[in-house]
């Protein structure tokens, strides 16, 4: 699909993310690469005796690699499309109302069909976690609604006489309240939800992409199972337009049988590829399961849950058998027990290919260096949302080590930011806002000392991520794809705390994959 002319965008203001040569006012493109960088760009005008290039003049706009999301779920965000949104619901009252609405939407001539919604946050109305009676309006149809952070649901009686709920291992279930929390979530409530069509599925991937697009993203490190995999990316292989580095979610397999990985999704194609496999080391600070060294401020009964891998004390074994496959372990950790029991066993395994260390929200003091060299997935937006209810979950004392950004780069750490998409929206300008500025989902600053510079955030969403996970793009020299993004005005000029630049156009492979009018 790239754009084989030679293409030259002329009287901007390009940000490179390229350290010898952060800045540049023009760039030409051909053949889905970066082929010249400002004077140099500039002068192939006149070198082109035929076959003129097309020349595209930006008027003073903004250029930088287009984003890249370090951490995000593709499929089940495209899911989320079709689903009942209940994020921002600042009361029962609106929750349920949105649930009727949603409700009667639904086929009535297939009562089987569950209705499912997501995205609520008792931050948003202050008070207790939704209850099984919240879902009334669902009727007899089985229910359920996901928090914002999937760690956990709740589901009405018609969905709960479907499920099992004896105990498990690494979760949690409140019958009475119709609650299902971390492993109790994930291995009893979704096998139980009819799955949508293949057809669905890949409709919805390409109403995503389009969607990611309009955010200024070329590409992001999905968290994909296998069986979508197969039937939803790889039919479609030739029509990606969003690039996928994919990190297999399938976690159950023994460790000296690993599972078999469809060979087309490990040779390299230029929009998806198979990079690395997934383990959750443990839950949420909102589900209060992140697995913390002492017990939580506001539940002193409890310090989280440890999971699977690590549950199991295997978790450095798991990370080297993923390893020998020639993939990243890619290891969620939340809490400050489970960010150091992650690092001890990084420090038991090797450094190629490198493990990505997600989240990391809070870390001990004297853990903090350990993250030199390392890849840091993080999420600023998570910070905004959880800053809300940190000081209740953690106390004063913890927040000085809670999402801290800026002593993370003093110590070395390779920051690469990402959204967790569906958990957080996917626009990378937010993400922005959240790591420079401070601000909270509800505008107020919040442990403003871990902010950093609007270049070190830049870098966190193009080259860091792209080091990470293996991208062409994120960053504009020669040599690289053609993967860009154009914006109404420099982020380096304005104040995030009152203003955000806006997506002009994106481009993929030199091609226009999203305009708000046409810049060819």
């Amino acid at each position: 699909m790239a754009e084989t002319r030679l293409t030259i965008l002329r009287n901007g203001r390009f940000w490179t993310a390229d350290p010898a040569r952060p800045f540049a006012t023009a760039m030409a493109m051909e053949h889905g690469r970066v082929t010249a960088v400002d004077g140099q760009a500039l002068s192939l005008v006149s070198q082109r005796d035929t076959n003129a290039p097309a020349v595209i003049d930006l008027h003073g706009r903004f250029v930088c690699p287009a984003f890249l999301d370090a951490h995000l779920h593709v499929t089940l965000g495209a899911a989320t499309l079709a689903q009942c949104d209940l994020s921002g619901c600042a009361s029962r009252d609106e929750f349920e109302a949105r649930i009727a609405q949603h409700a009667a939407t639904l086929d009535a001539t297939d009562p089987n069909a569950w209705l499912i919604a997501f995205g609520w946050n008792e931050s948003d109305w202050r008070g207790e976690a939704p209850d099984l009676s919240w879902l009334q309006a669902a009727g007899d149809r089985p229910a359920v609604a996901w928090r914002m952070d999937q760690h956990a649901c709740v589901v009405n009686r018609a969905a709960l006489a479907l499920l099992d709920i004896t105990p498990i291992a690494g979760g949690e279930i409140e019958v009475s309240r119709g609650i299902f929390r971390e492993q109790a979530a994930w291995k009893r409530v979704i096998p139980a939800i009819p799955e949508p069509s293949i057809a669905a599925k890949r409709a919805n991937l390409a109403k995503a992409c389009a969607y990611l697009h309009s955010l200024g993203l070329a590409g992001g490190g999905s968290m994909e199972y296998l069986r979508d995999i197969r039937d939803v990316y790889l039919p479609l292989l030739e029509r990606l337009t969003f690039r996928v580095k994919a990190t297999v979610l399938d976690r159950d397999w023994p460790l000296d049988t690993p599972p078999t990985l469809p060979a087309e999704a490990r040779a390299g194609h230029p929009f998806f590829e198979i990079i690395g496999m997934k383990s959750f080391a443990d839950g949420t600070l909102g589900s209060r399961t992140a697995w913390m060294l002492e017990p939580y401020s506001d539940a002193p009964y409890t310090d989280g849950l440890a999971m699977e891998h690590t549950l199991r004390g295997e978790l450095a074994a798991w990370m080297r058998a993923v390893q020998k496959l020639g993939l990243s372990p890619s290891v969620h950790a939340i809490g400050d027990r489970a960010a150091r029991t992650l690092l001890d066993a990084c420090d038991a395994c090797a450094d190629h290919p490198a493990p990505r260390l997600e989240h990391m929200q809070t870390l001990a003091r004297e853990d903090v260096p350990r993250l030199a060299g390392r890849f840091a997935s993080m999420q600023p937006l998570h910070k905004a949302d959880d800053a809300r209810q940190a000081i209740a979950r953690l106390g004063h004392a913890r927040i000085e080590r809670f999402f801290a950004f800026r002593a993370l780069l003093a110590h070395g750490a390779r920051l690469a930011f990402g959204s967790d998409w569906p958990i957080v929206s996917p626009d990378p300008l937010l993400g922005i806002k959240a790591a420079v500025t401070g601000l909270d989902l509800d505008g107020r600053p919040f442990a403003t000392e871990h902010s950093i510079s609007v270049d070190a955030a830049l870098a966190a969403y193009t080259r860091v991520p792209a080091e990470m996970l293996g991208f062409p793009g994120g960053v504009l020299r020669e040599g690289r794809a053609a993967d860009l993004v154009i914006l109404d005005r420099s982020p380096f000029e304005i104040d995030w705390t009152r203003e955000m630049p806006k997506v002009v156009a994106t481009m993929v492979d030199g091609r226009e994959v999203h305009a708000t009018s046409s810049m060819l």
